[in-house]
């Protein structure tokens, strides 16, 4: 169901990185290698500031069926606000699907979950606006949060690219909810 396919070259600061490309389900997905990763597909990569970066990963948006339509953070709608790891802590949400089979409409949303504790820095407020740019830039200008990390523990649990990698490979419960 899931297979490696080839690892793609880019250039990032003049220096060469090897992402990796996975097939899934009939879609080619990426895997940037200069970010970590949870299990449950966000990414965060570190600022110079000390500070992690969040966002979710090309799986998870290529897999909401329709473009991102809304990015709800409904506990912190402000920076400043704390949040502690595993905290569900926003939605993205798919614009509306037909399923002709039942003959309704649905969306199939996706919870951000905070892999980190601390306290949100920045709330990127071009996906607020225009959701749909995580489906066309999920790894740069999709980004969703900043968060300063509360201690360096919570680092430790998260997963490396080419772990990630293997996690696509033998995907088993998808991440999604149908509403």
């Amino acid at each position: 169901m899931y297979k490696n396919v080839s690892m793609l070259k880019t250039g990032e600061n003049n220096t060469a990185q090897k992402d990796y490309l996975v097939q899934c389900e009939g879609k080619q997905v990426c895997v940037k290698t200069n970010r970590d990763y949870t299990k449950t597909h966000m990414w965060l990569k570190n600022t110079l500031e000390g500070n992690q970066k969040i966002g979710v990963t090309d799986y998870a948006q290529q897999h909401l069926r329709e473009k991102v339509g809304l990015v709800e953070i409904f506990k912190n709608t402000t920076v400043g606000e704390d949040v502690e790891v595993g905290e569900v802590f926003g939605t993205v949400y798919g614009r509306p699907c037909a399923n002709l089979d039942e003959m309704r409409c649905e969306y199939v949303a996706f919870d951000l979950i905070a892999p980190i504790s601390g306290k949100i820095v920045e709330i990127n407020q071009r996906v607020m606006e225009t959701p749909d740019v995580i489906n066309d830039s999920p790894y740069d200008d999709g980004w969703i949060v900043t968060i300063a990390p509360r201690s360096k523990s919570d680092l430790s649990q998260l997963i490396t690219a080419t772990t990630y990698k293997k996690l696509l490979e033998k995907q088993e419960k998808s991440p999604f909810r149908v509403l």
